[in-house]
């Protein structure tokens, strides 16, 4: 069971309660609102998600649904988004065709990757696009190639991506086989004795001058492999609220739960920071949890508690 309290204008309770059955999640449904509020979910005999339903006040607001193959390989995943001011009916179903999103149709190579994917979106004057994938022989994937058609596809799939691997099959260079606007990207990743990614550069390759780095971000961890702090090298991208920073700071606790966010702008100042406090039972599970917010740390306020009330089971 959970409650979350949100401190804001108005006080908002929420009281979110989960069922499992086997180790699978059947339902997590807010229980404080009238009727179903939450996700429900259904499996076939091989425990295999076939059907997720998404409620808001008791309104059936997105069904998505999955088929599989003999092999438990998901082929086909279907999308139906109603909203939450629609007529439609769930017991009688009556229309229910007019509010498919997207169907999701998939293909697997003998080692049970993904090698083609059909993507048919309804929203978007039904558009159907092809995604290919290729594989080397340590099921990295090394190739993405698609196209973009209008009602069949028919489309000729040309190469968009390409990936290289280090000596321990870690991605090491992502780079753009395509031609994009107004440049191309080479990205190149950079990792320590324990895999862990300490570092990313993406130079802009422009056809009329000479490579350069576009952006570049460094990281660090701790002994247990959080991430304790990332920056900004080079580049101008991160923002919080319309405000640029350079740096995030981020510490844990004993239990590895993130107790201090810290978001740092090019000259210092602080752009945003949240703490956490927790109270723990004797397995080692929060079961109480403050959220304060605010630009540093002198003007931080409360903005959410969350409780969880944990079962176990022998």
């Amino acid at each position: 069971m959970g409650l979350d309290v949100v401190l804001a204008k108005k006080l908002v309770n929420e009281e979110v309660h989960y069922t499992f059955k086997e180790g699978k999640l059947l339902s997590k449904l807010n229980k404080l609102s009238f009727g179903n509020d939450g996700d429900v979910y259904e499996y076939n005999e091989n425990w295999n998600l076939t059907l997720l339903k998404e409620y808001y006040t008791n309104i059936l607001v997105k069904e998505t649904s999955f088929k599989y193959d003999d092999k438990n390989r998901v082929t086909e995943k279907t999308e139906y988004l109603f909203g939450g001011f629609s007529d439609y009916n769930p017991k009688t179903q009556e229309g229910k065709s007019n509010y498919l999103r997207g169907i999701e149709k998939y293909e697997y190579n003998n080692r049970d990757k993904v090698v083609l994917k059909l993507s048919y979106k309804f929203w978007e004057n039904k558009t159907v696009e092809m995604t290919q994938y290729k594989y080397d022989e340590h099921d990295n994937l090394i190739e993405e190639a698609n196209c973009l058609s209008y009602g069949d596809p028919n489309c000729t799939i040309k190469p968009l991506f390409a990936y290289e691997y280090n000596s321990k099959n870690l991605l090491a260079r992502k780079y753009q086989l395509a031609k994009f606007s107004p440049n191309n990207t080479d990205e190149y990743y950079f990792y320590d004795d324990k895999g862990n990614e300490v570092e990313v550069k993406g130079i802009y390759i422009y056809p009329d001058k000479e490579p350069f780095v576009g952006y570049n971000y460094k990281s660090e961890y701790d002994r247990f492999g959080n991430k304790v702090k990332e920056q900004e090298i080079t580049g101008n991208y991160r923002s919080i609220r319309f405000e640029k920073y350079k740096t995030q700071i981020t510490q844990y606790d004993n239990f590895q739960n993130m107790t201090l966010d810290v978001f740092i702008a090019s000259d210092g100042s602080y752009i945003k920071t949240v703490k956490k406090v927790y109270d723990y039972d004797k397995k080692g599970n929060w079961i109480n949890m403050e959220t304060y917010e605010g630009k540093n740390q002198k003007d931080l306020k409360l903005v959410e508690i969350s409780k969880r009330e944990i079962k176990y089971f022998n």
